[in-house]
Protein backbone atom coordinates (compact mmCIF):
# COMPACT_ATOMS: atom_id res chain seq x y z
CA UNK A 1 0.00 0.00 0.00
CA UNK A 2 1.54 3.37 -1.14
CA UNK A 3 1.32 6.08 1.62
CA UNK A 4 0.76 9.35 0.61
CA UNK A 5 2.38 12.52 1.68
CA UNK A 6 0.33 15.46 1.92
CA UNK A 7 1.84 18.62 0.31
CA UNK A 8 2.14 20.83 3.35
CA UNK A 9 4.32 18.05 5.05
CA UNK A 10 6.53 17.65 1.54
CA UNK A 11 7.18 21.49 1.03
CA UNK A 12 8.75 20.82 5.10
CA UNK A 13 10.26 17.75 4.21
CA UNK A 14 11.77 19.76 0.83
CA UNK A 15 12.81 23.16 3.28
CA UNK A 16 14.55 21.31 5.73
CA UNK A 17 16.29 18.97 3.53
CA UNK A 18 17.77 22.34 1.50
CA UNK A 19 18.63 24.05 4.72
CA UNK A 20 20.46 20.98 5.85
CA UNK A 21 22.65 20.68 3.04
CA UNK A 22 23.58 24.46 3.31
CA UNK A 23 24.23 23.75 6.64
CA UNK A 24 26.61 21.40 5.63
CA UNK A 25 28.09 23.28 2.99
CA UNK A 26 29.01 26.18 5.14
CA UNK A 27 32.96 26.43 6.26
CA UNK A 28 33.38 25.60 9.64
CA UNK A 29 34.08 29.32 10.98
CA UNK A 30 35.09 28.18 15.09
CA UNK A 31 36.70 25.26 13.59
CA UNK A 32 39.48 27.89 11.56
CA UNK A 33 39.92 30.06 14.77
CA UNK A 34 40.53 27.09 17.16
CA UNK A 35 42.80 25.69 14.59
CA UNK A 36 44.72 29.14 14.10
CA UNK A 37 44.87 29.79 18.12
CA UNK A 38 46.36 26.45 18.14
CA UNK A 39 49.13 27.40 16.05
CA UNK A 40 49.49 30.75 18.37
CA UNK A 41 49.04 28.77 21.09
CA UNK A 42 51.72 26.52 20.59
CA UNK A 43 54.15 29.64 19.40
CA UNK A 44 54.02 31.39 22.54
CA UNK A 45 54.71 28.43 24.85
CA UNK A 46 57.71 27.09 23.04
CA UNK A 47 59.54 30.41 22.04
CA UNK A 48 61.34 31.82 23.83
CA UNK A 49 61.76 35.35 22.66
CA UNK A 50 58.66 38.02 22.37
CA UNK A 51 60.67 38.91 18.94
CA UNK A 52 60.13 35.17 17.65
CA UNK A 53 56.52 34.64 18.76
CA UNK A 54 55.49 38.22 16.90
CA UNK A 55 57.81 36.87 13.88
CA UNK A 56 55.56 33.36 13.66
CA UNK A 57 52.82 35.03 14.66
CA UNK A 58 52.68 37.16 12.20
CA UNK A 59 53.04 33.98 9.70
CA UNK A 60 49.67 32.19 11.24
CA UNK A 61 48.01 35.79 10.66
CA UNK A 62 49.09 35.86 6.83
CA UNK A 63 47.47 32.31 6.37
CA UNK A 64 43.58 33.71 7.59
CA UNK A 65 43.98 37.33 6.43
CA UNK A 66 42.60 38.40 2.85
CA UNK A 67 44.55 42.00 3.03
CA UNK A 68 43.66 42.84 -0.35
CA UNK A 69 40.04 42.62 0.56
CA UNK A 70 40.95 44.15 4.13
CA UNK A 71 42.47 47.16 2.37
CA UNK A 72 39.80 47.91 -0.26
CA UNK A 73 37.10 48.20 2.41
CA UNK A 74 38.96 50.05 4.91
CA UNK A 75 40.04 52.91 1.49
CA UNK A 76 36.23 52.40 0.91
CA UNK A 77 35.60 55.61 -1.75
CA UNK A 78 38.96 56.10 -2.74
CA UNK A 79 39.83 52.63 -3.94
CA UNK A 80 38.51 52.63 -7.60
CA UNK A 81 40.56 56.46 -7.87
CA UNK A 82 43.51 54.04 -7.11
CA UNK A 83 45.87 52.49 -10.30
CA UNK A 84 46.74 49.28 -9.95
CA UNK A 85 49.82 49.14 -8.80
CA UNK A 86 48.94 52.21 -6.42
CA UNK A 87 46.57 49.61 -4.45
CA UNK A 88 49.40 47.10 -4.34
CA UNK A 89 51.57 49.59 -2.94
CA UNK A 90 48.83 50.15 -0.15
CA UNK A 91 48.13 46.67 0.53
CA UNK A 92 51.96 46.15 1.22
CA UNK A 93 52.12 48.79 3.91
CA UNK A 94 48.94 48.62 5.07
CA UNK A 95 49.30 44.18 5.79
CA UNK A 96 52.66 45.65 7.54
CA UNK A 97 50.94 47.83 10.35
CA UNK A 98 47.97 45.37 10.85
CA UNK A 99 51.19 43.02 11.55
CA UNK A 100 52.33 45.48 14.00
CA UNK A 101 48.59 46.42 15.68
CA UNK A 102 47.58 42.54 15.86
CA UNK A 103 50.90 40.79 17.27
CA UNK A 104 51.46 43.31 20.13
CA UNK A 105 48.92 41.28 21.98
CA UNK A 106 51.19 38.17 21.96
CA UNK A 107 54.60 37.15 24.18
CA UNK A 108 56.51 34.85 25.02
CA UNK A 109 55.40 32.59 27.62
CA UNK A 110 52.41 33.68 27.98
CA UNK A 111 49.84 30.78 27.41
CA UNK A 112 46.51 31.84 25.59
CA UNK A 113 42.66 30.61 27.17
CA UNK A 114 40.30 31.04 24.01
CA UNK A 115 36.63 30.43 24.30
CA UNK A 116 34.02 31.68 22.54
CA UNK A 117 31.43 33.93 23.39
CA UNK A 118 28.42 32.88 21.32
CA UNK A 119 28.25 30.79 18.32
CA UNK A 120 29.71 31.71 14.96
CA UNK A 121 27.29 34.00 13.30
CA UNK A 122 26.71 33.36 9.50
CA UNK A 123 25.65 35.82 6.92
CA UNK A 124 25.36 35.57 3.20
CA UNK A 125 28.50 33.64 3.30
CA UNK A 126 29.83 35.11 5.84
CA UNK A 127 30.66 34.58 9.32
CA UNK A 128 31.25 36.60 12.47
CA UNK A 129 33.10 34.82 15.13
CA UNK A 130 33.20 36.35 18.55
CA UNK A 131 35.84 35.27 20.82
CA UNK A 132 37.62 36.18 24.84
CA UNK A 133 41.42 35.42 24.35
CA UNK A 134 42.84 35.33 27.73
CA UNK A 135 47.21 35.67 28.29
CA UNK A 136 48.01 36.06 32.09
CA UNK A 137 45.81 38.77 33.76
CA UNK A 138 45.24 40.63 30.37
CA UNK A 139 41.62 39.66 28.92
CA UNK A 140 40.60 40.57 25.12
CA UNK A 141 37.56 40.71 23.11
CA UNK A 142 38.10 39.83 19.84
CA UNK A 143 36.00 39.12 16.95
CA UNK A 144 37.05 37.95 13.58
CA UNK A 145 34.71 38.98 10.32
CA UNK A 146 35.07 36.36 7.65
CA UNK A 147 34.06 35.68 4.12
CA UNK A 148 34.72 33.13 1.75
CA UNK A 149 37.35 32.26 -0.48
CA UNK A 150 38.27 28.97 -2.84
CA UNK A 151 40.04 27.30 0.09
CA UNK A 152 37.66 27.99 3.07
CA UNK A 153 37.29 31.55 5.33
CA UNK A 154 39.51 34.12 5.89
CA UNK A 155 39.42 37.53 7.82
CA UNK A 156 38.60 40.72 6.18
CA UNK A 157 38.37 42.67 9.46
CA UNK A 158 39.45 42.34 13.11
CA UNK A 159 37.98 43.59 15.89
CA UNK A 160 39.67 43.99 19.20
CA UNK A 161 37.75 45.25 22.17
CA UNK A 162 35.01 46.60 19.95
CA UNK A 163 37.54 48.72 17.87
CA UNK A 164 37.38 47.50 14.05
CA UNK A 165 40.85 47.92 12.71
CA UNK A 166 39.58 48.59 9.26
CA UNK A 167 36.79 51.14 10.55
CA UNK A 168 39.79 52.59 12.76
CA UNK A 169 42.12 52.79 9.92
CA UNK A 170 39.46 53.87 7.38
CA UNK A 171 38.83 57.11 9.33
CA UNK A 172 42.63 57.98 9.79
CA UNK A 173 43.19 56.77 5.97
CA UNK A 174 40.22 58.76 4.95
CA UNK A 175 40.89 62.46 6.56
CA UNK A 176 44.57 61.93 5.11
CA UNK A 177 43.47 61.25 1.58
CA UNK A 178 40.95 63.73 1.40
CA UNK A 179 43.24 66.65 3.20
CA UNK A 180 46.91 65.38 1.38
CA UNK A 181 46.30 62.71 -0.99
CA UNK A 182 47.80 59.41 -1.85
CA UNK A 183 51.21 60.01 -1.49
CA UNK A 184 51.44 61.23 1.56
CA UNK A 185 49.46 58.28 2.86
CA UNK A 186 52.07 56.08 1.99
CA UNK A 187 54.81 58.42 3.27
CA UNK A 188 52.97 58.52 7.02
CA UNK A 189 52.62 54.77 6.48
CA UNK A 190 56.09 54.52 5.77
CA UNK A 191 57.00 56.51 8.61
CA UNK A 192 55.26 54.71 11.52
CA UNK A 193 55.94 51.46 10.06
CA UNK A 194 59.79 52.16 10.46
CA UNK A 195 59.32 53.69 14.10
CA UNK A 196 57.31 50.19 14.90
CA UNK A 197 53.82 52.03 15.37
CA UNK A 198 50.90 50.94 14.62
CA UNK A 199 48.95 53.50 14.54
CA UNK A 200 48.68 56.97 12.52
CA UNK A 201 48.21 60.48 13.40
CA UNK A 202 46.76 63.18 11.52
CA UNK A 203 47.25 66.59 13.34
Amino acid sequence: MIQRISLPLLVLTLFLAVGLKANAAEPDAKAMVEGKYAEITNIVTTDKTDAGVRTKVVAVLESFTDFNEFGRLTLKRHWDSLKPKQQELFVGKYRQLIHKSYVKHFKANKPLKLTFREDPIYRKGKALVKTRVKSGKTTALVDYKLHPVKDGLMAYDIVIDDVSLMRSYRKQFGRIMKKDGFDVLIDKMTRKIEKGEGEIADP
